[in-house]
């Protein structure tokens, strides 16, 4: 189970990525600017059942193998505000047994017939994903369609599952400094928007869960239609239809699934936020947040060729800056955080402890600025948008990939079509619109920044 965020792309602390598959090395540069990868889109065929449940298939026929995915839009920013973590709890008790499966027993099924399963919670949604041989769809979907409604919420379940959460959580947040100035920035960034809190909730409140609340998140949010039931691979759209309707056809549709993060939604920044946060820790870090809008517009592209062109490898602007020219830092990167709702585009510096921080300062946010006011190379610019478009097409390959990516668009970008779409846009973006976005987003009263500092055991302090 995991609790998703892109920050382990960065940092390797236990937080699993925004985008779970594994993404490929980016290829060299080209010799001279070509066009980015092109490969035939494969086909989605989308219906909804009467229930609200949508469904989207794509026929795969590349290996014996199906994957069925579930997503409900339901992540960390849909819990109650008191109640922070429940969304996670909820991936966990997914698997602890329902009125006609036994604790533990779907994850037991899914193996006995030589399959794979598992799940993730976000800030926007949680997927439940099971990758099995063809044979055995009719059974795979029967699961599923049994824990969207027939879930056991029972006090003994809810305290281990409370317990093993928790202890993810002092693993994953706790135990990492660098995650501790993550979500140090978060906060910074976000003043009231649920956004601020990573998913994987906080103690104090994971203490106050009851059964009482938890079948009030159950039946807000686990119904068909707050869901994408998703089958890609090796069969054919008219037996997915048939299955889909036999096993999921029969469940109610519900009233519509609760928003509160409507009545939270951020203000805008309008001057620098700063601090400070010592931990004992070996490697200092810098990290910077700029507030970008959310993942269904259109900017997104422009700011995700300006972060490869920033941090996309050795060869990105900050990495040769800092760590090659300067040697103030060892590592230096960021990544565009999408949301539903506005999210964040980070940029961060690890360096030694004698390294100064004024002049990392300084150089991190000298580059980012130029990237506003000076001029984007043909090749440069090139070379980004294939790093891209390649890397949404290498995620073409396997049928868990093709899968997660249509989940987590659909209820992102409000999208499911997005990654096959992905390509094309990075192609069409211009030098002028890369120059637009910086100008646009990555301003000094857009910032919030936090520098993770070395300091003596003894003046240890917690995450905020």
């Amino acid at each position: 189970m995991r609790v998703l965020s892109p920050l382990i792309l960065v940092f390797g602390a236990g937080v699993a990525v925004a985008q779970p598959a594994p993404k490929p090395a980016a290829p060299p540069a080209a010799a001279s600017p070509a066009a980015a990868p092109s490969a035939p889109l494969p086909e989605a065929k989308r219906w909804t059942l009467p229930n609200g449940l949508e469904v989207l298939f794509v026929e795969d026929h590349k290996a014996p193998v199906v994957t069925v995915q579930v997503f409900y839009h339901a992540g960390g920013k849909d819990e109650p505000a008191d109640k922070r973590g429940i969304a996670h709890m909820f991936e966990h008790m997914m698997f602890k047994g329902s009125q006609h499966v036994r604790p533990e027993q779907h994850a037991r099924f899914i193996d006995s017939v030589g399959g794979t399963e598992n799940a993730f919670t976000a800030d926007d949604v949680t997927g439940y994903h099971d990758t099995i041989p063809p044979a055995a769809l009719d059974f795979t979907l029967k699961l599923e369609a049994e824990r969207m409604r027939n879930l056991v919420l029972i006090q003994k379940t809810i305290d281990s599952e409370r317990e093993v959460v928790k202890e993810e959580l002092r693993v994953r947040l706790e135990n990492s400094p660098v995650m501790q100035a993550v979500d140090k920035v978060m906060h910074l960034a976000y003043t009231v928007h649920p956004y601020r809190q990573f998913p994987i909730g906080e103690k104090r409140m994971l203490d106050t869960v009851t059964v009482e609340d938890c079948k009030k998140f159950y039946g807000a949010f686990y119904q068909p239609n707050n869901a994408l039931l998703i089958v890609v691979g090796d069969t054919d759209e008219a037996t997915v239809r048939k299955l889909a309707e036999q096993h999921f056809g029969p469940i109610p549709k519900a009233p519509a699934a609760p928003r509160p993060a409507a009545a939270k939604q951020e203000p805008p920044q309008k001057e620098l936020r700063e601090a400070t946060l010592e931990i004992p820790v070996q490697l200092p870090v810098m990290v910077g947040a700029y507030h970008i809008p959310d993942g269904a517009s259109e900017d997104l592209y422009a700011l995700e060729v300006l972060q490869q062109i920033l941090s996309g490898g050795e060869s990105s602007r900050l990495y040769q800056r800092l760590v090659r020219k300067d040697k103030s830092a060892v590592f230096a990167g960021g990544f565009v955080f999408q949301h539903e709702d506005p999210g964040l585009f980070l940029a961060f510096a690890a360096y030694l402890p004698s390294s100064d921080p004024a002049k990392v300062r300084a150089a991190l946010l000298e580059e980012i600025d130029r990237a506003a006011t000076g001029t984007v190379a043909p090749r440069e610019l090139q070379k980004a948008k294939n790093q891209l478009a390649a890397r949404a097409l290498f995620r073409r390959e396997h049928v868990e990939q093709i899968a997660t990516q249509h989940g987590i668009d659909a209820f992102v970008a409000h999208d499911p079509m997005r990654a096959l779409k992905a390509p094309a846009k990075y192609d069409a973006v211009t030098a002028a619109d890369v120059a637009n976005v910086a100008k646009k987003y990555l301003t000094k009263t857009n910032l919030s920044l936090v520098t993770l500092k070395p300091a003596a055991p003894a003046a240890a302090g917690g995450a905020r």
